[in-house]
């Protein structure tokens, strides 16, 4: 089986730097580490579009990781990377 690959948007990008370093790169490694079995670590969000489901993967008690994933092109697009108190506001 192949491995997914990750893409992240210009926002999760600019989320992952607003996050204290060692938060970011937890985060980085956890989506690295879901990249072969993505299912099996996320949750779907339940209120999305079932054509396009956001999923979302817990990287600490307090920050989530929104993401979307394309099966049949093998990607992860991350969307988002916040505390969940925020994370969820825009889904």
């Amino acid at each position: 089986m192949s491995s997914y690959q990750v893409k992240y948007t210009s926002r999760a990008r600019q989320d992952l730097r607003k996050l204290p370093l060692d938060i970011a790169r937890k985060a980085i490694r956890k989506i690295d580490e879901i990249a072969d079995l993505p299912y099996l670590h996320i949750k779907k969000l339940k209120a999305t579009n079932p054509a396009h489901p956001v999923y979302s993967l817990r990287v600490q008690r307090d920050v989530r990781v929104l993401l979307s994933i394309h099966d049949d092109v093998l990607i992860i697009h991350v969307l988002e990377v916040e505390q969940r108190k925020t994370a969820y506001r825009d889904f």
